[in-house]
């Protein structure tokens, strides 16, 4: 159990870090705006481990679709309480107001709207309990792509000059006799990314279930702590980095962009996996998924208030994730 969630967790890490290098150095060979790799590449690969896992345990024989949920809802709490909080305790960090005007309540907005779909499907299906149907998870996939169009035409139309620059910075680094073997190798890297991260995926989850039977509490909790944490470890270590190095607009919008794409992607993609939707039980309904709307309101309140994440307010985050996950393991 414990080489299984040690092993996976660390191919889950380097695997997401080698996802991260090789999209970037793609992007670079193929002069991809910086801006436009950070609202696909980078969000989707810091997201791959979330999306790995939970689709493991839902196409797995025998698998346990519920850590989906679990997965996806503690990782929000886990991104927003936990990453900012050790974020900002690293160093205070101003937010811009495009975060403040469009990311933050589009966060809050899929938070309850997952809440109110499951809500709706109890109403029409009682008979079978809360789940979050494969309809919703389509419109989900749906919705995010027309987010990510939207977003990059935003992008290109503000900051054409920006990304000018940009491109003519990568058609220097690349010389066309030289863009092909670096694509390839590109390409390559990327791939024994992806293999890693499905591998460490595979192992963490099994050994997570391994840990539920042996603690005696439910998938859902494991989902909710140690599921979330470890496959939250691409989005922690690229916001302290962030924060350290001063781009606070990367480190906040990296937790607030991750916690779209996996609602939308990872919970949407999952539930399309999974014939007659996703089981939601009735305490993921009741107190989890209400909790991470309350968290996402509340880290988005810190932020606007003055613009600003202080120190303070970080280890404000960081005790009360250590409180929620306290509550979790003794109830």
């Amino acid at each position: 159990m414990f080489l299984l969630l040690v092993g996976g967790g660390m191919l889950l890490l380097t695997g997401g870090e080698v996802l991260v290098r090789a999209a970037t150095q793609i992007a670079a060979v193929l002069r991809i705006p910086p801006l436009v790799v950070g609202l696909t590449l980078v969000a989707a690969c810091t997201g791959a481990p979330e999306l790995a896992v939970s689709l493991m345990g839902c196409l797995k024989s025998g698998g346990s679709p519920e850590l989906a949920v679990g997965n996806v809802v503690g990782s929000n709490i886990c991104n927003i309480m936990l990453i900012l909080g050790a974020a900002a305790l690293v160093r205070p960090m101003s937010v811009s107001s495009k975060l403040i005007r469009r990311e933050i309540p589009l966060m809050i907005l899929v938070s309850a709207l997952l809440w109110t779909i499951v809500a709706m499907t109890f109403v029409s299906g009682s008979e079978r309990g809360y789940y979050f149907p494969r309809a919703a998870g389509l419109a989900f996939v749906v919705l995010f792509i027309l987010y990510t169009i939207w977003a990059i035409w935003e992008v290109r139309k503000n900051e054409n000059r920006i990304m000018a620059a940009g491109l003519q910075e990568r058609a220097t680094a690349y010389p066309p006799k030289n863009r092909f073997l670096a694509l390839f190798g590109a390409l390559a890297l990327f791939t024994l990314g992806l293999i890693m991260l499905l591998a460490g995926s595979n192992w963490f989850i099994e050994g997570a279930v391994l840990f539920a039977q042996r603690l005696g509490v439910s998938q859902l909790v494991i989902g909710l702590t140690v599921l979330a944490v470890g496959t939250s470890l691409p989005e922690l270590v690229v916001s302290v980095v962030a924060s350290a190095r001063g781009r606070a607009d990367v480190a906040i919008g990296n937790v607030v962009g991750s916690n779209i794409f996996n609602i939308l992607i990872v919970l949407g993609i999952s539930g399309l996996s999974v014939p007659g939707g996703i089981a939601v039980s009735e305490h993921a309904f009741r107190i989890d998924i209400p909790i991470m709307i309350l968290v996402a309101a509340f880290g988005s309140y810190l932020c606007v208030t003055g613009r600003r994440l202080t120190r303070t307010e970080g280890l404000a985050l960081l005790l009360g994730y250590g409180f929620y996950v306290w509550l979790l393991v003794k109830v």
